[in-house]
């Protein structure tokens, strides 16, 4: 068995010990596996302060993708359709967390196909288009996801799947706090809550406070978003959910970053760099590199901040997040300002600014508008300084952001 350890990727190693005899092992290894292949280099980082942060493979995709396929292909001969269907749902699951969107959706494909032309097998279907209406979410692929999750709620109220239905509002509000509309992410949140009001289940209820805490965090509610992510955490620890770990103490980074406290927004980013380094999260990877690169510019580490950015821009093109590719963008453009390159900063901030009004992202638009206001402030475009500050500042006052409010109208103020 030590060719086959060597030779196979960890999440098919995994699926084969889980789902099939020693036998049955052998055969796909000897059938289908192609065997001797030489390892791929890996290139040595020349920060040696970076190698503990930045030392995941992004570059096995190819060879994932193909053993997946092969180990599908051998799996439909040998399995039983129920077995089949585990084994899928399984691999579904692992392929997100990976961050391998393109194999999750065919995957994902397949199992709603699987499953829809039987009655007794509704509730596979309805997963499987809650999954792809999650995978489109994250790629920013609104419309798909809206689609695919409406199609999963029906299938659960069929089902009296509550908890399906509390997952589907779940997302339904991630997408609006995705886009920037606050009033409606909330309100599909506390939907779900109160939908669980007589179904308890700690873990379910412990994402959607998550998701109540980035709101209260952009809307300057400090204690309330770190009072709901301790009770989350606490619910994920004790059940070893590495994955969700990994989130909050991002979240709880992002929230100690507001408030300008860095020392304990790094301390809560490396905490949550290596729980997504253990569990291959590349989601929440991406973004750890996006908040550390953040931080470093408000710390004028300008070394640090682009190394994270660069990291935060490779995790976010092999997973195709939009939404990360649109704020490392604007990460560059402060970085070109803080390095006195101005005609550099604005190329990079008015590309953030395109693609977030390519995907309908609001708050990050804003974001990026009030850097807009800073670089031509210092470039003494007064008239263009002005307005990317008044269309921020419209966004803010909407949301009821009070600090970005009060920053802005104090730059405004002193024109």
């Amino acid at each position: 068995m030590s060719n086959l350890s060597k030779n196979t990727e960890p999440l098919v190693e995994e699926v084969l010990k889980n789902f099939f005899t020693e036998s049955d092992i052998e055969e796909f290894r000897k059938n289908y596996l192609e065997t001797g292949e030489p390892a791929g280099e890996s290139k040595e980082l020349k920060d040696e302060t970076l190698k503990d942060d930045i030392k995941i493979d992004l570059k096995s995709g190819v060879k994932s993708r193909s053993q997946i396929d092969l180990l599908i292909t051998f799996a439909e001969n040998k399995l039983s359709q129920d077995r089949f269907i585990d084994l899928l749902l399984f691999i579904g699951q692992s392929t997100i967390t990976k961050g391998e969107f393109a194999t999750a959706l065919e995957i994902h494909e397949k199992l709603a196909s699987q499953s829809q032309s039987h009655p007794q097998m509704k509730n596979i279907a309805a997963n499987a288009y809650l999954r792809m209406g999650e995978i489109y979410s994250r790629q920013a692929q609104w419309q798909l996801s809206f689609n695919f999750l409406s199609k999963a709620d029906d299938l659960f109220r069929e089902e009296n799947d509550l908890k399906g239905n509390v997952e589907c509002e779940n997302i339904l509000g991630t997408i609006y706090g995705d886009q920037g509309d606050l009033d409606k992410a909330r309100e599909h949140f506390e939907k779900a809550l109160s939908l669980l009001e007589d179904n308890p289940d700690n873990v379910l209820k412990g994402k959607i406070e998550i998701n109540l805490g980035i709101i209260s965090s952009i809307q300057n509610q400090y204690d309330l978003a770190l009072s709901y992510f301790r009770r989350a955490l606490l619910d994920f620890e004790k059940a070893g959910d590495i994955k969700r770990v990994a989130e909050i103490h991002q979240d709880m980074g992002v929230v100690y970053t507001k408030k300008k406290e860095f020392e304990n927004a790094l301390n809560e980013f490396d905490v949550s760099l290596q729980a997504s380094i253990q569990a291959n999260y590349l989601q929440t990877l991406g973004i750890v590199y996006l908040s550390k690169a953040y931080v470093y510019t408000q710390l004028s580490d300008i070394d640090l901040a682009e190394a994270f950015a660069e990291k935060a821009m490779e995790v976010a093109y092999k997973i195709n997040d939009k939404l990360t590719i649109a704020e490392v963008y604007k990460i560059k453009g402060i970085i070109q300002r803080i390095k006195g390159r101005f005609d550099t900063s604005e190329n990079y901030l008015l590309t953030s600014l395109r693609l977030n009004k390519e995907l309908g992202n609001k708050l990050n638009k804003a974001e990026t508008e009030y850097e807009l206001g800073v670089l031509y402030r210092m470039m003494k475009f007064d008239e263009k300084s002005r307005e990317y500050f008044n269309e921020a500042l419209s966004y803010f006052k909407k949301i009821n952001a009070a600090e970005e409010i009060k920053e802005i109208e104090k730059l405004l103020a002193e024109r």
